[in-house]
């Protein structure tokens, strides 16, 4: 595969670069000149014209569709989109983030919805719209990277895929997310990457500068976008100056990107001096390398996502690669080779015949139970794209250096753009999915993936025609494997009804509707009278949609959030100092950590202090059969015992 790739190579360049044969005669670098050629005459690269207009608003047009056909369906009110309605309309009150309320990540996306909570009301509908145009955002810079890369049917694809991924009805969509830092961390991501394949071949330090301020944005977000940026500034500021020979434009490009390392700093200075180091990176950043969540379960949350770095592993993605690798090498002999003599064509039909024998031999495409549309997962959106692109990057980096006087601004766009994917999408390097964390981080992998794959279509002695048509039946069969599954996720929501409140509607299932309904409702009543209610384990929702205020600063009793010890203790002087009269329990698991229950299986400490000082009154509607229907039991604090 490797070989195939280092063959075609100079084919993807020539994508990145279509340019006439005079257009090369007259911009010719002598082969004995030190200095690379980066000026490109003419902007080929960003040329727009009717048919790039009107896939621009085909794609608006796309989002328009998912937005509409989707409304209201989306995230998940048990799990984490709670804390993403609740923790902005503290701040959008004067609360002060991380001392008043537990946060995990940075504190750009809360602050930055809370000032939309201010200008536009504390409304459902403003997180809506302000996820629903990240996607839209996300997706056309995608297009305009394809465009820098003259190969806007490839970007268009990539932007349309994110949109199909990004308005299922599940907890892992964009219009209420369960982290909006991730939502916004994506679209700055996507922005990014346009501004650093723009950068390659600027004059000046404007457009270093646009990308060192937005790597810093993205750093405050969430700090694997901001990770991903700042590490892909080095290679694009060491291909700046290369471009030059020039420690002047080295030196002016660093100066650029200082501004933002400095705001960081500042916004981190700021979350330090609240409670010091450890409160902020051991008692509210779970993703902290040192924190209790990371120590007990980040390795098996890792590995949940796809990043799993054993020998096991990656024998896995190598056998997942055979069917790949076949498949490139029997249409490598059909497209590429030029003989047609018997023996060429029986060579043909026996690498093809191979192909199929091996599919049908490792039932790999038709397990029982599965679809034919595994094909088109298999070959189009593969398990393990992320490696694939973490693979090519240091081989296009390679090609670069060697062709370094030979279209070197395009080899370095390509280079860049797989260097920054796969920093980007590290966490899932072998579990590409069109559902759940991958949507967010899959963007410009795709983009990368489909540049790739698109080196398969022989370009000598072929027409542009003949190029466009074979890219654009790549493009559409990964497109197609995308939509059919997101089709069939969303057909889910069909039987969805709105649970209407103050707030703002979502839609949801007709049993949590009612449940909900009753819950908040209980909360009003009593937060009416001045009594507590604790919702535990989870359900951050219910404070939101009811204007009730959790009594205590951590509002969500997950796996790995409230570390033993002095941050336990804290918990439990909290629940006393209020005091809580109330606890909605739900029956809220945990599976996908290995732990199931609350208060049983973690966190025992808050279970027994609960279970010690309350007692259980009922639940809030009668409980179904299923134990996956969602519902809530009322416990009250005990009576003080009177002392005689």
């Amino acid at each position: 595969m490797l070989t195939l790739v280092l063959t075609l190579m100079p084919g993807l360049i020539a994508t990145t670069h279509p340019v006439s044969d005079s257009a090369v005669e007259s911009n010719r670098i002598p082969t004995d000149s030190p200095t690379p050629h980066f000026q490109e005459s003419g902007d080929d690269f960003s040329r727009w014209n009717l048919t790039t207009y009107v896939a621009l608003l085909m794609l608006v047009v796309l989002w328009a569709v998912k937005v509409y056909s989707t409304w209201a369906a989306w995230g998940n009110l048990t799990i984490d989109s709670g804390h993403e309605m609740y923790i902005p309309a503290l701040l959008a009150q004067g609360k002060v983030l991380y001392r008043d309320v537990w946060f995990p990540y940075g504190p750009a996306a809360p602050y930055f919805n809370s000032y939309l909570f201010r200008l536009f009301g504390v409304k459902l509908n403003v997180l809506y719209w302000a996820g629903s145009l990240s996607a839209l955002g996300s997706a056309i810079f995608l297009y305009l990277a394809g465009m820098r890369l003259s190969a806007w049917h490839v970007g268009w694809t990539a932007g349309a895929i994110l949109l199909l991924q990004a308005f299922a009805p599940s907890l892992f969509c964009f219009p209420l997310a369960y982290s909006f830092s991730t939502v916004y961390g994506c679209l700055l991501g996507c922005l990014f990457l346009w501004l650093a394949i723009a950068a390659v071949s600027a004059t000046n330090s404007w457009w270093i500068f646009g990308a060192g301020t937005v790597a810093a944005a993205a750093l405050l977000f969430k700090p694997e976008f901001g990770t991903a940026c700042y590490a892909t500034l080095v290679p694009l500021v060491a291909v700046r100056g290369f471009s030059q020979w020039s420690w002047r434009r080295v030196a002016t490009d660093v100066l650029a990107i200082l501004p933002g390392v400095v705001a960081c700093a500042l916004v981190f200075l700021w979350m330090v001096s609240i409670e010091g180091v450890e409160f902020i990176t051991h008692e509210n950043l779970v993703g902290w390398p040192t924190s209790y969540f990371m120590k007990t379960y980040g390795k098996m949350w890792l590995a949940s996502n796809g990043f799993t770095v054993s020998a096991i592993a990656f024998e896995n993605a190598l056998t997942r690669a055979i069917a790949l690798v076949g498949v490139l090498v029997a249409a490598y002999s059909i497209l590429w080779w030029k003989r047609s003599d018997a023996r060429a064509m029986l060579l043909r039909v026996m690498i093809v015949l191979a192909v199929i024998m091996y599919f049908a031999k490792t039932n790999y495409f038709f397990p029982e139970g599965q679809t034919p549309l595994l094909v088109l997962t298999a070959i189009f959106f593969p398990l393990d794209m992320v490696l694939y692109i973490a693979v090519a990057a240091p081989i296009a980096w390679a090609y670069f250096w060697v062709r370094r006087n030979e279209n070197a601004a395009s080899s370095a766009r390509i280079a860049l753009l797989l260097t920054f994917s796969a920093l980007l999408a590290f966490r899932i390097l072998m579990k590409m999915l069109p559902e759940n964390y991958p949507i967010y981080y899959n963007g410009p992998v795709v983009l990368s993936f489909l540049l790739l794959a698109c080196l398969i279509i022989p370009r000598s002695g072929r027409s542009r025609r003949f190029v466009f048509v074979g890219e654009s039946v790549i493009c559409l069969a990964c497109f197609v494997a995308v939509a059919i599954p997101t089709m069939r996720v969303e057909a889910r929501a069909k039987d969805f009804v709105p649970l209407t409140t103050e707030r703002g509607a979502v839609r949801v299932s007709r049993h949590l509707a009612e449940n909900y309904k009753a819950a908040i409702q209980f909360m009003k009543e009593k937060a009416s009278i001045g009594e507590s209610v604790l919702s535990v384990p989870e359900d951050t929702s219910l404070y939101f949609l009811s204007g009730t205020y959790c009594p205590t600063r951590v509002f969500s009793f997950t796996p790995g959030i409230i570390a033993p010890g002095k941050m336990t203790d804290k918990m439990i002087q909290e629940i006393d100092r209020k005091p809580v009269r109330y606890l909605l329990w739900s029956n809220r698991i945990f599976p996908e950590f290995g732990t199931t229950v609350f208060g049983k299986d973690f966190d025992p400490e808050i279970g027994d202090y609960l279970k010690a000082n309350y007692h259980r009154v009922g639940p809030l509607l009668p409980l179904t059969d299923s134990y996956w229907d969602w519902n809530a039991v009322v416990w009250e604090r005990n009576e003080p015992t009177k002392s005689h």
